[in-house]
């Protein structure tokens, strides 16, 4: 077969949803023996280094303004135009109307419907047509089994067309016994990390409830203990600086804004506890990163949350500031419940492998191939 991947975040997208698609294209490579994989890229991008190895004649770059637009109008003409069976399209797919191709459309989550107060009325705005251009799919991929709930329950698809495909953890992230120590010091020493430290890795906005983190280390007993915070604000941030200092514990919580995966590596695995309060997910793939590099996490007590991370995490409110501090403090001060969950998380992130996400994405395709082609026999 000829697959096509819809892949235009590998330049210009959310750091997460960069890694996403470059461990899946990249995974895929590996899985799809004997298939052809074709990529679609931004035109904006033509040039920069593609850090999978497709050859050029498979590359496509295409118009990408406007994501929505152009998989609507844009990619299915290239790809009807390059003979491809299929195309794995990030959230939007285009309607079956003139499209030769089986489409996929992978939505990685729906949040906003469940919890549209967390999202701007331009985001809202932008997002509906999904669910029309959902049902019109010939197969939908999502991140997990709370996931595709949600997209059943909201009508976006029945059940029996929509699979799983759980992220994977880029096997870059290594308990620090693993790294370069010289490196190590090189990044820690560049953020001025202390030797101990809670680590938050994520946007900043309202859903990932960073602010109950932050008011959180105003609970903190233990005098040296800070945190750090690794992400970039968006429409919907509160002012964490501002809480903070509302809290007295400005000199304690420190924003590093974006930061490089090479330097999150580090960070990662420096900490003493990671801390992800988010009051809703798709998947939660920041406490999977963690626990690869050997890091215990204090995680909300969401549905999918537990499914991602199952007993290798510990379970708070996440708008309870006081139990968040708790639960950070217990592994702080408990060695053997600290060496406990940071060898079950290393454990529990080995089970997310990004060659079997690319199987059960590969499985899906020929899923929808075989639909198309049996409705045009």
């Amino acid at each position: 077969m000829k697959i096509g991947i819809e892949a235009k975040w590998l330049f210009d997208g959310p750091p997460s949803g960069q890694r996403v698609v470059e461990n899946l294209v990249r995974s895929l490579a590996d899985v799809a023996v004997g298939h052809e994989l074709h990529l679609f890229l931004d035109s904006r991008a033509r040039g920069e280094p593609v850090p999978v190895d497709i050859p050029e004649r498979q590359r496509h770059y295409v118009w990408a303004k406007n994501n929505q637009l152009a998989n609507i109008f844009v990619v299915p003409r290239a790809a009807d135009r390059a003979g491809l069976d299929a195309v794995i399209y990030q959230n939007f797919s285009p309607p079956r109307s003139g499209t030769r191709h089986a489409r996929v459309a992978f939505v990685h989550d729906v949040i906003f419907e469940s919890h549209p107060e967390f999202f701007t009325r331009r985001e809202r705005l932008y997002f509906t047509p999904l669910r029309y251009l959902t049902r019109c799919a010939d197969r939908v991929c999502t991140v997990s089994g709370s996931e595709r709930s949600r997209l059943v329950k909201f009508g976006y698809a029945k059940e029996e067309r929509v699979d799983v495909v759980p992220n994977g953890v880029d096997e870059a992230f290594a308990p620090r016994e693993h790294m370069s120590g010289m490196e190590s010091e090189r990044v820690l020493d560049r953020f001025d990390a202390p030797e101990r430290f809670v680590l938050y890795v994520g946007r900043l906005n309202a859903r990932k409830n960073v602010a109950a983190l932050v008011r959180a280390v105003a609970h903190f007993t233990t005098p040296d203990l800070q945190l750090l915070i690794a992400g970039a604000p968006d429409a919907t941030s509160e002012d964490l600086a501002g809480i903070a200092a509302s809290c007295g514990v400005a000199n304690r919580v420190k924003f590093l804004g974006h930061v490089s995966d090479a330097d999150l590596r580090v960070l990662y695995s420096a900490a003493t506890v990671f801390c992800f309060p988010s009051l809703d997910e798709g998947f939660g793939l920041g406490p999977l990163e963690a626990m690869a590099s050997g890091t215990p996490a204090v995680v909300s007590n969401a549905p999918v949350m537990v499914e991602t991370c199952g007993d290798a995490a510990v379970y708070v409110d996440p708008r309870d500031p006081k139990a968040i501090a708790n639960a950070i403090e217990e592994l702080v001060s408990d060695g053997a419940r600290h060496t406990e969950l940071r060898y079950a998380g290393l454990v529990r992130a080995r089970s997310f492998s990004w060659n079997e996400s690319a199987r059960r994405l590969l499985a899906s395709v020929q899923a929808a191939v075989h639909h198309v082609r049996g409705a045009h026999a």
